[in-house]
């Protein structure tokens, strides 16, 4: 059997709190949605949030935060999900692509400093579980969105994953570090942003709010984060010692730390056919790491990240999840020592 790159790890438990919502009659509509946020806050520390029915929707009220006018500037990675270029064009916001560090897939410093002086606000998505360097965002001067969907967990010395921005977004999906069955969180991590999240959560039609159904799934993911992560350390010290033994090397946070373990992310020089047809006969499944990202799928504009492109082509993503078992840690253990 094939090992999955990428599969959410949903436990009886996790469906017994679905069911629950099922035949819950004399609970209120949204009563579940309430014990998510209360339970997220106290997982994740933050004192104001809002669930969502999709990371689009998302990430489009976060901007709304922001109330940005039309024709504003708004830095990205060009490693960012494509739905990114889809909210941005739909709310006539202009994009300013920023190339990355390649040992990091983290928008370069040079980067950094053109987001700072050219846009209104920067959409900083941390891919692969790797975040960017803190010390890069001490009095950054304009407001950030820190997207932690693949990044949730890791740090760099005392600074986590979802505290660099006014915003942070965490998406739900399948497959995701959590899964609701579809949907994102956004919480706000100053006074001012969660007045103005406050403000807009409030006012939001039904339908763009995250069901109570999804949010009885995520609610007993969210419970089980840390145990999750722990899963994932474990796995990732034995492919990391394995990986280490071939001629490849992982994306690496640029400061000391630990990364989310979204996968293991290996760079390869080239051959990426050959890795890929290597692993599928052994029975372990790979993907490229950005294949959904802006660059993977042309909507930037040509020339202009280029380091972004080629590591959009050339970096790989091997299975770490928390449904391999011993036989299939060993399996993909085997394949990462071995790779062509």
């Amino acid at each position: 059997m094939i090992i999955p790159v990428r599969s959410s790890y949903i436990r009886r438990k996790d469906m017994d709190s679905v069911l629950s919502c099922m035949v819950e009659d004399s609970a209120e509509p949204g009563a579940f949605l309430s014990k998510f946020l209360r339970i997220a806050k106290e997982q994740l520390g933050f004192d104001q949030g809002a669930a969502f029915r999709s990371p689009v929707t998302a990430l489009s009220a976060a901007l709304d935060c922001f109330a940005l006018p039309e024709g504003s500037t708004v830095a990205l990675s060009a490693l960012s999900p494509s739905y990114y270029a889809y909210v941005l064009k739909d709310k006539r916001l202009n994009p300013l692509w920023l190339d990355i560090h390649p040992d990091s897939g983290c928008p370069d410093p040079g980067a950094l400093a053109r987001a700072r002086e050219e846009a209104r606000l920067l959409l900083l998505f941390e891919g692969a579980g790797i975040m960017p360097d803190p010390e890069a965002f001490v009095d950054f001067g304009i407001p950030v969105i820190e997207d932690v969907s693949e990044s949730l967990g890791a740090f760099i010395g005392s600074t986590r994953a979802g505290t660099l921005g006014a915003l942070t977004l965490f998406a739900l999906e399948q497959g995701g570090l959590a899964t609701a069955g579809g949907g994102a969180l956004v919480y706000a991590n100053g006074r001012r942003e969660a007045q103005a999240l406050r403000n807009l959560s409030d006012g939001l039609p039904p339908e763009l709010v995250m069901t109570d159904l999804n949010a009885a799934l995520g609610l007993s993911q969210i419970r089980a984060l840390e145990r999750t992560f722990e899963r994932r350390r474990e796995l990732a010290r034995l492919f990391e010692e394995a990986l280490s033994r071939s001629k490849h090397a992982a994306l690496r946070l640029p400061g000391e730390g630990e990364p989310a373990y979204f996968g293991l992310p290996v760079v390869l020089p080239s051959g990426v056919k050959e890795v890929r047809s290597y692993a599928r006969k052994k029975e372990v499944d790979t993907a490229l790491a950005f294949e959904g990202s802006c660059a993977a799928l042309s909507l930037v504009p040509e020339g202009a990240c280029p380091k972004a492109v080629s590591l959009a082509l050339r970096c790989l993503v091997f299975p770490l999840h928390p449904r391999i078992g011993k036989s299939a840690a060993q399996k993909v253990s085997r394949v990462l020592a071995t790779l062509p």
